[in-house]
């Protein structure tokens, strides 16, 4: 078409030049960033992959350097835990050498002088072992993690020398506090059992003036009451009820109840009015030597229900059956006392049993009798362990044959307790190198995902770059010989 207006082969030519030029500069951006995806624009789904891989990643990295400042850590109380074996086994060298017969209790004294030294060293490091000032040995340590690539929880338990040795053996009663209900075991109609105590729903009578009672408790005859008159009577409580009520009846009379043991009675008809009536009562199941000078104690309250409470407790020796009075309490009038603490001293060492038992008075003569007696928190105060009850590293002594025996078993355990500790730690360090190799090689597997997905490949780039150049130029030249072609019709003039 002879028209000079439009140059049409010049137009074209331009238009691709002009995409070439444009289709050059991704290919240019990608070669020089190294970056397949450079905006959202290269590939919107594939920049919301990279960029979970990039918090993926992170994390990964994250956690292999948390894991190890945990392995630091770690191997800052597992060092300590090796210093506190070797004083154990020094402590142990020492409780040997003490048991043997050869030395006068002043070389015991002077061992003692050295265990008592070596066992505050013991808690010493224990409670200065830190990392960044966070306490590792005290109990306090408890780390947990915000995800599954974090870190490993773990707590390492209190470490002290009152928490090694027989940590599991009691020096006081069994179930002293009440709170271990277990299961109640009915030994006959009116004897029940519970941890560590025995209750027996029946009428006791305890002595007067210089014959003992009549019950057996314990395989003796109850003690004398000090103080058998009641008010406004001549009769004691040998006076047999005319109804005994639930005394004996075949209920269990106890209840677990305001965080200890009641023991009740209800139902009763004195036969003179003013009477006293003794039961149930509860003897503890176990044992326990008590040396002179001891003092034991226990909360208690009473209450009233038909009538006035009358209580009474003592300790039994097993051995010859010689008692201790702990409590005598005659409430004059129907009443319910307070919780309160009664603390006695024991004036002869020996191998004691708890007894207790609850009663009632008729302080009103109506004659109808019944009242409960709550027992809690039975404690022993010991001036000094015996050597089969020093069951803690904090409590052992070499003063004699038999506690430096004690002391080399409680310090076997003990020594056996710190290595298990240190296999838990350990066990734990090994557990956070592996995670540390397990990040490492899924960060590494992240990165090559993410390099798939975002990097530019600079063959292919390359490639691009070359056929936009020589497109760009081809339409230089193309628009060169259309401005060319229209001079012809100049030739027409």
């Amino acid at each position: 078409m002879t028209v000079i207006n439009t140059n049409t082969a010049a137009l074209l030519a331009n238009a691709y030049g002009q995409k070439a030029n444009q289709n050059m500069l991704q290919p240019l951006e990608r070669l020089l960033s190294g970056l397949r995806i450079n905006s959202a624009s290269d590939d919107a789904a594939g920049l919301a992959v990279v960029n979970k891989m990039n918090a993926a990643i992170k994390d990964y990295d994250l956690s292999i350097r948390k894991n190890v400042d945990m392995i630091s850590l770690l191997s800052t109380a597992e060092s300590a835990l090796e210093q506190i074996s070797n004083v154990q086994v020094r402590l142990r060298e020492l409780a040997v050498q003490s048991a043997n017969g050869i030395y006068v209790q002043q070389d015991r004294d002077s061992m003692e002088l050295e265990l008592y030294e070596l066992v505050a060293e013991i808690d010493r490091i224990a409670q200065n072992t830190r990392y960044n000032d966070v306490n590792l040995l005290d109990g306090t340590l408890n780390v947990t993690g915000a995800s599954s690539r974090d870190i490993i929880p773990f707590s390492i338990e209190l470490f002290s020398t009152s928490s090694i040795g027989r940590y599991w053996a009691e020096d006081n009663f069994e179930n002293a506090t009440f709170e271990t209900t277990g299961s109640t075991t009915n030994v006959s109609p009116n004897v029940n059992r519970i941890p560590g105590w025995e209750i027996h729903n029946v009428r006791v009578e305890l002595g007067q003036g210089v014959t003992p009672g009549t019950t057996i408790i314990g395989n003796y005859n109850t003690p004398i009451d000090s103080t058998p008159t009641p008010y406004n009577s001549v009769n004691g409580d040998n006076i047999a009820p005319a109804n005994a009520g639930s005394l004996g009846n075949g209920s269990a009379g106890f209840a677990l109840e305001d965080g200890g043991l009641k023991l009740t009675s209800s139902g009763l008809t004195s036969v003179n009015g003013y009477d006293i009536v003794h039961g149930p009562y509860v003897i503890s199941q176990s044992e326990k030597q008590i040396s002179a000078g001891d003092v034991v104690e226990f909360d208690w309250k009473s209450a009233g229900t038909n009538d006035a409470a009358s209580i009474y407790g003592y300790l039994l020796n097993v051995d010859n059956g010689n008692t201790i009075e702990l409590i005598n309490d005659t409430q004059p009038t129907k009443t319910t006392t307070n919780w309160a603490t009664k603390s006695t001293t024991v004036n002869a060492t020996g191998n004691y049993k708890f007894v207790f038992i609850s009663g009632t008075y008729d302080a009103s003569g109506g004659k109808a009798l019944g009242a409960d007696m709550y027992i809690d928190n039975v404690n022993i105060k010991r001036n000094r362990l015996p050597a089969d009850m020093q069951h803690l590293v904090s409590q052992i002594s070499v003063q004699s044959v038999a506690e430096s025996n004690n002391a080399a078993e409680v310090l076997a355990y003990s020594i056996e307790q710190t290595g298990f500790q240190r296999a838990i730690i350990g066990a734990l360090v090994s557990r956070y190198q592996s995670m540390i190799e397990g990040s490492s090689m899924r960060g590494m597997d992240m990165r090559e995902a993410r390099s798939r997905v975002r990097d530019a490949d600079y063959a292919i780039e390359t490639s691009k770059l070359a056929k936009q150049q020589i497109l760009a130029q081809a339409s230089m030249a193309m628009l060169a010989q259309a401005s060319k072609s229209k001079r012809a019709i100049l030739e027409l003039i």
